[in-house]
């Protein structure tokens, strides 16, 4: 599955897991495409990470597809990530709207592919 954005790479690092790294700028309007690419790499892989590490900017509609991408994947008995280690900006935006009391984070890549649930 190709991303229809220039600042959204998918990385599998191993069979059965989907890293999508975020660069640049989210918001309103890339949510659906966001969305469309963390659906579909949902229902293909059992672990997936949303690495947020190059973004410089998230607003709230990009966290609540997160959210929602979290709720979806308790529901399948699937592990979704969000691999933080970003600007202020956007560290604070996850502070803020909630997200990290709901999805769980890391810190590094390692991190973000270490099989156990935490």
């Amino acid at each position: 599955m190709a991303p229809a954005l220039d600042d959204v790479l998918v990385e599998r690092p191993t069979s059965g897991t989907a890293v999508v790294v975020f660069s640049g700028e989210h918001d309103m309007a890339t949510k659906g495409e966001v969305k469309d690419i963390l659906d579909a790499l949902l229902r293909e892989d059992d672990l997936l990470v949303a690495d947020f590490s190059s973004a410089s900017f998230v607003d709230s509609s990009i966290l609540s597809v997160l959210l929602d991408t979290n709720e979806q994947a308790r529901e399948l008995g699937k592990t979704f990530r969000l691999q933080l280690g970003t600007a202020d900006i956007v560290r604070r935006a996850f502070e803020i709207c909630g997200v990290f009391e709901a999805v769980e984070r890391v810190a590094t890549r390692e991190e973000a592919l270490a099989q156990e649930v935490q």
